[in-house]
């Protein structure tokens, strides 16, 4: 077939010579060696620690147990009782929640009586402790830190 520009296209080429340049498949992985590349990927190992961040502030705060009704952050006094310190919190979830809940929380940031409340812990691997003297885990000493000399 004439073209009317002498450009190759992808029409031009044969299928055989597209079968040929393929790979051919990876033979799956037994259980030992994916196993074995599991734990060379984690090799590394980090110390770290498991912390609740204020959903207000920022700052982190030991989980030491359960958060009750009442409880605060000690930086700025924000319930950490909340659907915003929630690990079900999701704001493209319907109601702003991943659980099954029979109505919607009107104050996300306020303390409620939420039954399928659960902090949303995270692994804080910075080496940074809450509570050691000399280092501050809020994010402005933090900031204030990056230029000092």
């Amino acid at each position: 077939m004439e073209r009317k520009y002498g450009h190759t296209g992808y029409q031009d080429s044969s299928r055989d010579d597209r079968d040929r340049q393929r790979t051919p498949p990876q033979k799956p992985l037994s259980p030992e060696e994916r196993a074995q590349q599991r734990s060379l990927r984690h090799a590394v190992q980090r110390e770290a620690q498991e912390v609740m961040r204020c959903p207000n502030c920022g700052r982190d705060i030991v989980a030491s147990g359960a958060v009750g009704m009442e409880s605060k952050c000690p930086h700025c006094a924000a319930s950490l009782h909340a659907c915003s310190a929630c690990r079900h919190f999701d704001t493209g979830a319907r109601w702003a929640c991943r659980a099954d809940i029979a109505a919607p929380v009107p104050e996300k940031s306020k303390a409620n009586a939420c039954t399928h409340f659960g902090a949303r812990l995270v692994l804080d691997a910075t080496g940074k402790r809450t509570g050691t003297s000399g280092t501050s885990n809020d994010p402005k000493s933090q900031f204030e830190n990056l230029f000092r000399r």
